[in-house]
């Protein structure tokens, strides 16, 4: 018995190492893995996966469910959120580790408003939502950064470190293509759906904050940028809207080291805009609009 219990610490040591690894996307293989069922006239925005389920965000706010199949995606159900309304842009979704009730299938949804227009007088808010197959969602805290110096510009979104539960926020600090502008990146500790239904975050309580360009200048200060994810120590940057003028390029920014590792170039493969990514199953799914839903999928023995 003792040798089993060894064995299975030991394999779940590895799983947990092999997570964290990095991956190296240099020239991965790239396939459109489903196309995408969502509501007419509303352009793609954030996604999430969780286990075998991936969630598809449109702009103002609807959300399509989707179960993964090895053959593509099955719709499962279509709803707008709670936080549906005009002014959110809906640019960033991420799962997070707390669930309202122990019992729910999902963990509790964020959603980055990512949004020039204000939501009741704030900018660039993170809704919290709960979210399930048969219920109606539930928008339970609302996440806002307290901005007086003007450190973002209108695109502030918003991840999750589930490793490390930490909030980062990603974005410009004047427009995309604005003169002056740079990106920024801000740390907190991540919020507890206990700190209530409004929580306020200040740049002074940050664990970092620096701008990318500061650390490593190849990382471009105009650029359309996308959605983002988080895996081990990297965060996975797409930008572009696959066009000549602004390609779809995959840049990946070490957070622990403060330096790109690396900048892909998937124009040629992807023509179209990406939108938001996600890692699964040593994999990188990115949402596009136009392309559905594509595969990123790293060659045997080029991972690091």
């Amino acid at each position: 018995m003792k040798y089993r219990t060894l064995y299975l610490c030991l394999f779940s040591a590895l799983i947990s190492l092999s997570a964290c690894m990095p991956v190296d996307f240099t020239n991965a293989s790239v396939h459109k893995f489903a196309d995408l069922q969502g509501v007419q006239k509303q352009s793609y925005q954030g996604m999430a996966i969780w286990n075998d389920y991936l969630v598809s965000l449109q702009n103002t706010g609807w959300a399509t469910i989707y179960r993964l199949r090895n053959d593509g995606l099955q719709m499962l159900r279509q709803f707008p959120l709670a936080s549906q309304m005009p002014e959110n842009h809906a640019n960033v979704a991420f799962f997070g580790i707390e669930r309202y009730h122990k019992s729910d299938q999902f963990p509790l949804l964020y959603i980055s408003q990512c949004s020039k227009q204000r939501h009741n007088g704030m900018k660039d808010v993170c809704f919290v939502e709960r979210i399930s197959l048969t219920e109606a969602p539930r928008l339970v805290q609302t996440i806002v950064l307290d901005d007086p110096n003007g450190l973002f510009g209108y695109a502030l979104q918003w991840m999750i470190d589930s490793k490390r539960k930490l909030l980062i926020g990603y974005g410009n600090t004047v427009e995309n293509m604005g003169k002056g502008n740079r990106w920024r990146t801000i740390v907190f500790p991540l919020p507890k759906l206990s700190d209530g239904p409004i929580v306020h975050l200040h740049p002074r309580n940050a664990l970092d904050n620096y701008c990318i360009q500061d650390l490593d200048p190849r990382f471009p200060s105009n650029h359309i940028g996308q959605g983002a994810c988080i895996k081990g120590d990297q965060m996975f940057i797409p930008v572009g809207v696959g066009t000549e003028a602004q390609p779809s390029i995959l840049y990946v920014w070490n957070l622990q080291k403060k330096r790109l590792d690396n900048i892909i170039d998937f124009q040629k493969q992807v023509p179209h805009e990406f939108e938001d990514c996600e890692p699964y199953r040593r994999s990188l799914f990115m949402q596009t609009n136009g392309g559905g839903v594509v595969r990123i999928k790293p060659h045997h023995g080029k991972n690091k």
